[in-house]
């Protein structure tokens, strides 16, 4: 019985299965690919078999998925990750869990995994993100309205006890008046106060999640730049803060360097550091010809212009609703552009601790069926 043979049970499973063999000394390759897997890659199983991920996905895909597999063969414990793929003539996000299987000497020789589309997941929670920020901003809008109206209520109090001083009260109903706006003024206080109240409420929410900050800026160029022309040196660390909004952040700022910068081959240095109020400061750095002027006007606190950019906009919007700041400028030296915000976040982890498992020396691609 051959391989492929002694896995078609795995076809009467309604969840993508794959196996992989894991030679000694070498890379893991796909031995079974169940039928649920293929319906939705589009493909047959003769693309995968006897390949690594890498000759399948002739992409930063396919590297990054057999970086996983390489990772699980060599510490022998399970791994559930999330990368991109090329499925059925679409980029879709999978979250996909491996677990190894050892011989009597503990080697592991097998993987077994099992994958999970989530795209549309990931767009229900940008979605939520983007409407909580549209909310955060109205929030922040009202309670700025509610506090610039607590003074001229205070004055409509005081011009009321004024007008009560001395008040010769003839029965015409003037003094009725009176008090009947103190009354008022004094409930608008009162519904004043509940507002900002509400506000510091929704404020005092915060959402953090422990990630990779070199894995995420991996999946972020994966997507952005799929044929690696550029490059981005990550300074390796683990961060406690809102993944989401780092998420998007990042990706709207490298995006806006690799269009904007007028070069084939782009290099930007990310780095972290911890702040000691608890937050964390995100630079980021490239080569490029640097922010417009109108750019640099909105990133450093100007009002919006079409000119500016609806992006980099966007991205001072939510971390300024999040607490953060963010501020921008151009090297003097190379023109190059430098942007830097701030999260309330931790750095978990930095330096070798952080450091990903290194993607092995992978074999030449093969040409794909069509």
């Amino acid at each position: 019985m051959s391989d492929a043979e002694q896995f078609t049970y795995l076809d009467h499973i309604a969840t993508p299965v794959f196996v992989l063999e894991v030679a000694a000394g070498g890379l893991p390759v796909y031995c079974a690919f169940n039928a649920c897997a293929r319906a939705i890659s589009g493909r047959p199983l003769s693309d995968y078999l006897g390949r690594t991920a890498a000759e399948v996905y002739d992409t930063a895909y396919g590297r990054s998925a057999l970086s996983r597999h390489c990772q699980v063969a060599r510490s022998g414990k399970p791994l559930t990750y999330e990368l991109q793929l090329p499925l059925a003539g679409a980029v879709r996000q999978v979250r996909t869990t491996l677990s190894p299987e050892t011989d009597a000497e503990g080697r592991v020789f097998r993987l077994y995994g099992t994958s999970l589309d989530i795209t549309e997941e990931c767009r229900a929670r940008e979605a939520r993100l983007s409407f909580h920020t549209a909310a955060s901003e109205m929030e922040q809008f009202v309670a700025m309205a509610a506090h610039d109206l607590r003074a001229p209520m205070r004055n409509v109090t005081m011009l009321a006890e004024v007008l009560k001083d001395g008040f010769v009260d003839h029965g015409d109903g003037k003094l009725d008046m009176i008090n009947m706006m103190d009354g008022i003024a004094d409930k608008t206080m009162k519904l004043i106060d509940d507002i900002l109240m509400h506000t510091h409420l929704i404020e005092a929410q915060e959402a953090e999640t422990l990630f990779d900050l070199t894995e995420l800026t991996r999946l972020i160029c994966d997507i952005l730049d799929p044929e690696e022309r550029h490059r981005v040196n990550v300074t390796p660390a683990m961060l406690l803060t809102d993944k989401t909004v780092m998420q998007i952040a990042l990706r709207n700022l490298i995006e806006n360097a690799v269009k904007h910068a007028g070069r084939l081959q782009m290099l930007m240095d990310l780095t972290v550091e911890q702040l000691p109020d608890d937050k964390i400061a995100v630079t980021l750095e490239d080569n490029g010809k640097g922010f417009s002027a109108a750019a640099l006007e909105l990133m450093n606190g100007g009002g919006f212009r079409v000119d500016s950019g609806y992006g980099l906009f966007g991205v001072r919007r939510m971390i300024r609703v999040r607490g953060g700041t963010i501020t921008a400028g151009n090297s003097p030296t190379t023109g190059g552009a430098t942007i830097r915000f701030t999260l309330p976040g931790q750095i978990a982890a930095m330096g070798a601790q952080a450091i990903p498992p290194q993607l092995p020396p992978h074999p030449s691609p093969q040409q794909q069926p069509v």
